[in-house]
């Protein structure tokens, strides 16, 4: 999109004054609504249309993640918070830029960089987002994100050669690692215990993917910080005796966090998790999930480990402009516990339990957390 310095010329659709002209036709036009205008569409929806494939084929930002920044912020944009312009005011003058299209403006935009959105933004947008953060109606804003472990599975699926397991149960979860028997690497009998150890860390898995909104893997410092601050089990050698105490030993954890804390609907949405995930797809493969779910932790802590091996700094110089002007909600999380060897153990006791869950798995099913 470019701006036209000719200070005479008017907008084609409303004859307002121009400061702006369509990069496919060069007609002038004022805002985004003019450029939207029904004589119009057929040139902007187009151009919209390339811009949009020309994005997601770059490999540059996950479509995933360009879904939900360009949703929240058309729904700023479109006043959804209820702090947006009436559609059917008037356009001011001095509002032309405000109205600068939104696809336009982050077509070259990676939206996993909220520095750079952020400078793309209007003053005016950016005041909506710091009276919604004020308000704690920001969250209302975020598309709900729907777990792996809820997907539905047909009850009759076709196994294709070569196949281990149907691709209906495996379409959305997490790649399951492969990992010895638990007798490879260990010739003593398992603790009773170890079933109990597994749901804690099930749990803490669920809270934190949760609070994350399954933004867990694109924060995988933060959200590794969580699940041992969560999990005994994979940040001490604790061990529990019985399902509930397990299930629930996150939820009090997060109390003496206050960036973890969590509502009672939330934590019982976690206990909850913990259940579908132990019920897994099928009663053919009931551990499926829980080894996915454990694998995923496996990737999160291992991108972690790499991270911290690289000795990236965790605290301090990681603010930029976005998080300058939210001072209290948007600084990166101070790690206090994620520190290289705590990682690498954790990643250690992961995958003893994927071993155990290998070869011992009927322990596992015969629990009832309900």
């Amino acid at each position: 999109m470019a701006s036209i310095s000719d200070s005479h010329r008017t907008c084609n659709f409303c004859h307002n004054k121009s400061q702006y002209t369509c990069p496919r036709c060069n007609v002038p036009y004022c805002s985004s609504k003019c450029y939207k205008h029904q004589s119009h569409v057929q040139c902007s929806e187009g151009f919209f249309e390339e811009m949009v494939k020309a994005e997601l084929g770059s490999g540059t930002v996950s479509e995933e993640s360009r879904q939900k920044m360009m949703e929240i912020l058309q729904r700023v944009k479109a006043g959804e918070s209820g702090l947006g312009e009436d559609e059917d005011e008037p356009l001011d003058s001095d509002d032309d830029e405000d109205e600068e299209d939104l696809n336009v403006r982050m077509a070259d935009v990676d939206l996993n960089d909220s520095d750079t959105v952020w400078k793309k933004l209007t003053e005016e947008e950016r005041q909506e987002f710091r009276e919604l953060i004020n308000k704690g109606a920001l969250e209302d804003l975020i598309p709900p994100w729907s777990p792996w472990w809820e997907q539905e599975v047909p009850k009759v699926q076709e196994i294709k050669p070569g196949s281990q397991s149907p691709p209906g149960r495996t379409a959305d979860c997490p790649e399951v690692i492969e990992v010895p028997l638990l007798s490879e690497v260990m010739k003593a009998s398992p603790a009773p215990c170890i079933p109990f150890n597994i749901l804690n860390v099930l749990s803490a898995y669920a809270w934190t993917v949760r609070l994350f909104n399954g933004d867990h893997q694109e924060s995988s410092l933060d959200a590794t910080e969580a699940i041992l601050l969560l999990s005994k089990v994979l940040a001490t050698n604790a061990n529990f005796e019985a399902a509930a105490t397990a299930v629930e030993s996150p939820k009090m954890e997060a109390q003496n966090h206050p960036w973890l804390m969590e509502s009672e609907d939330f934590a019982s949405t976690v206990k909850s998790d913990v259940w579908k995930i132990l019920q897994g797809p099928a009663a053919s493969d009931q551990t499926f999930y829980v080894r996915a779910a454990l694998s995923e932790i496996h990737m999160l802590l291992n991108t972690s480990r790499a991270t911290l091996s690289k000795k990236k700094k965790s605290t301090g110089g990681r603010k930029g402009l976005f998080s300058s002007s939210f001072m209290d909600g948007n600084e990166h999380i101070e790690l206090k516990i994620s520190t290289l060897p705590t990682v690498k153990l954790a990643l250690k006791k992961v995958e003893f339990l994927l071993s155990y869950i290998k070869e011992y798995s009927a322990a596992l099913i015969s629990i009832s957390i309900v």
